[in-house]
């Protein structure tokens, strides 16, 4: 046998122990107590927003932030800011009427953006009673929200924003149910 047979068959020697290690380290083992498998994983990220609305030491929010639906109970109001409001809404009255507010937080949620800038912007649903609603930084500063305008800007995920939200009730106002929508919405800002 020459030199470079004796090599050859040393090296293929070499590799088929090698092989045949592996293969007894992976997968079913015969006469063996231990082996190994193995999973690859892959996943796709994808972006993700939300808008939370939740109580914020006044009148209760009930909803649901997986499907961004809320409500608010402001309970029993009138032009004269008589009687007792709901627990958690304040009244302000003033020559023609009076102003019933309470606080709440939206809290925007994202993920999968490489920015912490999120956008808010309020508008009003589409309703009657939608001119008595109002909207604002603070109890004093809520307007009506006749078309979309700026909530606030440049807000982390997971960020807790108060605003004030609530009815103006002229003293003519007609007596009654009242109902009225406003809809808030995120955008989260690309780099």
């Amino acid at each position: 046998m020459t030199l470079t047979n004796s090599l050859r068959f040393a090296v293929s020697s070499v590799v088929l122990f090698v092989c045949a290690g592996i293969a007894a380290a992976q997968g079913p083992v015969i006469d063996d107590n231990s082996t190994t498998s193995e999973l690859e994983m892959s996943a796709n990220v994808q972006t993700s927003v939300q808008l939370n609305i939740s109580s914020n030491g006044g009148a209760a929010v009930d909803g649901d932030n997986a499907t961004g639906l809320f409500t608010i109970d402001l309970g029993d109001v009138n032009g004269l800011g008589l009687g007792t409001p709901a627990i958690g809404v304040s009244v302000a009255v003033d020559g023609s009427g009076a102003t019933y507010s309470t606080p709440i937080n939206l809290t925007p949620v994202y993920s999968g953006f490489t920015t912490e800038s999120a956008d808010v912007t309020v508008e009003a649903g589409g309703s009657a009673d939608q001119l008595i609603a109002r909207e604002g930084g603070s109890a004093v500063t809520m307007s009506a929200v006749t078309t979309p305008v700026p909530v606030f800007s440049d807000a982390a995920s997971g960020s807790l924003n108060t605003r004030y939200v609530g009815f103006r009730i002229a003293r003519t106002e007609a007596a009654g149910a009242k109902e009225a929508t406003l809809i808030y919405a995120i955008t989260v800002q690309l780099d």
